[in-house]
């Protein structure tokens, strides 16, 4: 299959050049709130020197340590000033999750002929692409396209997987296509010769030997690809990789999480990420106008940041009844940054009259936490959170500590239809009351719904009630 877009005068090409960063366990402006600089597309750069004409042409910007693939066109010359026929800018800086930055990545048409769509991408490589457009009385041909990224980053680490936030959205012509998210990680080096580098008018283009060519790195066909034989260092071997979809859209801020795939237990010298809008390896049949995401907070996970878990002890209080007492349960904690984590109470179940009732998970992403003195301090909230698959719907604040040794002291504050409802977990167990110790008086009793409304004690339908007398309350389960 070729590699992204059958040329398009669009595709006039391409990104700019990649810095080269130091290896480190996290990707560098991560969030893209550091420096924003200008996008010098690498299909221009490589026509340096050309009939001693300025070798720099700026198409756009782009956070510092990534390359968007904007596009430089067919550039001319006047009086030593370099413009592009078909320049066209793909990514932009956008409001970010909770941050003033963010990429986002369009397919836009290319304003020289708009039939042509320019796929819109990110990598921590090089973008580029090559084609030989061809003019004549019927029109433009596009002959002997191709692009994609080659290149990366130094890294050394063995990430477990890679995180970021984002949203989604689709043009109308082609709602359909994919958003392409891959990742890679590798050793040693692929060289391909002759590859084509600059969107030429005739005679034969500009070639380069390209250094690890996405393609060749995977391990794909190369069938269809421009460029030459492709040789391999002895020491070459891809390690891991993910190659991800997304396909459903998202108004508001998501997380999207994938797994690298090992293949070797041999350790990394060189890492690429491509996010890109749309399909990227999906041809130029598949690249849809108006296609966009808009991403912020790339993050590679690794073994640390998978969940742990705190054994403990769970107490329920509800209007003076104690619904759980020292019940043996279980919380996980997965770190989402230095100063966030998500917070899972699992498959909480509640057991009255002798029956269970399933709640569900209390999950609350995003919450924040800090560190003094050995002692971390979680605090975090949910509005409307879903439980017994909808039938309950509650509000949930979470405040509490975990010590260096381990030691849990979590409240979780649960608000449904009005009634407070108090969850403790700790490791160690509480001394408590008992629901057998609660002396009810000689009130008649009054019988309420999982929303509040007050319900004839003599007709009770299957279901979860809150029976009052006089100024205690318990749950209880109809079957």
């Amino acid at each position: 299959m070729k590699l992204l877009y059958s040329f398009s005068l669009a595709s006039l090409l391409i990104g700019g050049m990649a810095p080269q960063l130091q290896a480190q366990t996290q990707i560098p402006n991560s969030d893209f709130e550091g420096e924003w600089v200008n996008c010098i597309p690498w299909t221009f750069y490589q026509s340096e020197g050309y009939e001693g004409q300025p070798s720099e042409f700026v198409v756009g910007n782009q956070p510092t340590g990534w390359v968007i693939s904007n596009v430089s066109g067919m550039v001319s010359y006047y009086e030593g000033e370099a413009t592009g026929l078909g320049a066209t800018i793909v990514g932009e800086n956008v409001e970010g999750y909770e941050s003033n930055s963010a990429v986002k990545l369009v397919n836009t048409p290319n304003p020289f002929l708009a039939a042509q769509i320019v796929p819109g991408y990110m990598t921590l490589g090089t973008s580029w692409s090559t084609a030989n457009p061809e003019f004549s009385w019927t029109g433009i041909t596009i002959k002997n396209s191709d692009g994609g990224s080659f290149g990366g980053q130094q890294f050394t680490e063995r990430p477990t997987g890679i995180e970021f936030m984002y949203k989604r959205t689709r043009g109308e012509s082609k709602p359909d296509e994919t958003t392409t998210v891959v990742a890679y990680l590798w050793k040693g080096h692929w060289t391909q010769k002759d590859v084509p580098a600059i969107v030429y008018m005739a005679g034969d283009p500009v070639k380069v030997d390209m250094i690890d060519r996405d393609r060749c790195v995977l391990g794909m066909d190369m069938t269809g690809c421009q460029g030459g034989e492709v040789s391999k260092t002895d020491d070459a071997e891809l390690i891991a990789v993910i190659n991800a979809e997304i396909t459903e859209n998202a108004d508001e801020w998501t997380k999207f999480t994938a797994t690298f795939d090992y293949k070797s237990d041999a350790t990394p010298e060189m890492i690429n990420i491509i996010i890109a809008a749309g399909d990227y390896f999906g041809g130029a049949e598949a690249v849809g106008e108006g296609n966009s995401i808009v991403v912020d907070n790339v993050r590679l996970l690794y073994a640390e940041d998978s969940a742990v878990e705190y054994p403990g002890y769970l107490n329920i209080e509800m209007m003076g009844a104690q619904i759980a007492d020292n019940t043996p349960s279980a919380i996980q904690i997965t770190p989402t940054s230095d100063t966030t984590c998500d917070f899972l109470l699992p498959d909480l179940t509640l057991t009255m009259d002798g029956s269970e009732m399933p709640l569900g998970d209390i999950e609350l992403k995003g919450v924040a936490k800090s560190t003094v003195d050995g002692v971390t301090t979680y605090t975090g909230s949910q509005k409307g959170m879903s439980l017994m698959g909808g039938a309950i719907v509650a509000d949930v604040d979470l405040a509490g500590t975990i010590s260096d040794d381990n030691n849990v002291d979590m409240t979780i504050s649960v608000t449904w239809s009005g009634i407070p409802i108090n969850v403790s977990f700790t490791t160690d167990p509480k001394i408590t009351t008992g629901i057998a110790d609660i002396i009810v008086d000689n009130a008649s009793a009054e019988y309420y719904n999982i929303q509040g409304v007050k319900v004839d004690g003599n007709n009770l339908k299957s279901g979860i009630y809150v029976k009052r007398q006089g100024k205690k309350a318990v749950m209880i389960y109809v079957r």
